[in-house]
């Protein structure tokens, strides 16, 4: 037996959701001008893009980086 097997299995649905929600507050703090309702509101406009993404582990680093830029284009 492997390391690999003794994990348990995490629900990928939920492990996105948590890091979508890291980059909302990263991202709020980075941008503390702008107010908290429009970085949540560019990030989910960022998650939109990626809605059917079949490789789903790297949609967190996407949104951030996209959100990023838009909230960077706003200043």
């Amino acid at each position: 037996m492997t390391t690999e097997e003794h994990r348990p299995r995490i629900d990928e649905g939920l492990r996105e959701r948590v890091a979508v929600e890291r980059v909302k507050h990263a991202l709020a703090s980075d941008f503390d001008d702008h107010p908290a309702g429009e970085v949540e509101q560019v990030v989910e406009e960022a998650r939109e893009q990626y809605a059917d993404a079949p490789v789903r582990e790297f949609v967190p680093n996407l949104i951030e980086r996209d959100a990023r830029d838009r909230l960077k284009e706003s200043e």
